[in-house]
């Protein structure tokens, strides 16, 4: 895999998660790219944590996705609506899947990957842990969110991705009693 490749892809993810560019590049060389028959390579386990403005930022690069073949990948018709049944917020827990599905009936989205100049792309999860403000009901927040890093893309492009990002956050909320103030 080129070094320019994984630099590309490393810039197109600083745009959500301010990562460990080392650990992120090796887990990308060792991984290796999609061959040509396959549509995405997942990635080993790997997980970088950081607090930033009060939260708990978790990122995990999930796969490599071959943008040439981006526009096979496309689920349609029965298949789309099968797979959106099976892949629901209500019976899927693994929010890769969701994630990936979510991507997959994304026709739009699908065919900015493929219009891209370079070869693949990234898809990672990104994790917030909001703990909210002090007192003696806290509130807490869990923000689920993909991250899909598609390199050298223009601004309407990059503004297309992030509203998919958007779209597709999972968002969980607690309130715990505080027993020390209380």
């Amino acid at each position: 895999m080129s070094t320019d490749f994984i630099d590309d892809l490393l810039e197109a993810v600083s745009r959500n998660f301010a990562s460990d560019i080392s650990a992120l590049k090796e887990i990308l060389i060792i991984s290796g790219m999609p061959e040509e028959t396959q549509n995405l390579r997942y990635l080993s386990f790997n997980r970088q944590t950081i607090q930033e403005d009060g939260a708990i930022k978790t990122f995990s690069a999930v796969a490599l996705i071959n943008n040439r073949r981006a526009t096979q990948w496309l689920l349609k018709g029965y298949a789309r609506k099968i797979s959106q049944l099976v892949f629901s917020p209500r019976w899927t827990r693994n929010e890769m899947d969701l994630f990936i599905n979510a991507l997959r009936c994304s026709p739009d989205i699908l065919a900015l990957i493929a219009s891209s100049p370079t070869a693949y792309s990234l898809l990672g999860i990104l994790e917030i842990e909001d703990r909210g403000s002090p007192g003696v009901f806290k509130r807490w927040s869990r923000r689920i969110r993909p991250v899909l890093a598609v390199p050298r893309l223009n601004d309407i492009g990059q503004q297309q991705i992030a509203e998919f990002e958007h779209v597709n956050e999972i968002r969980r909320y607690s309130r715990k009693r505080d027993r020390r103030n209380g």
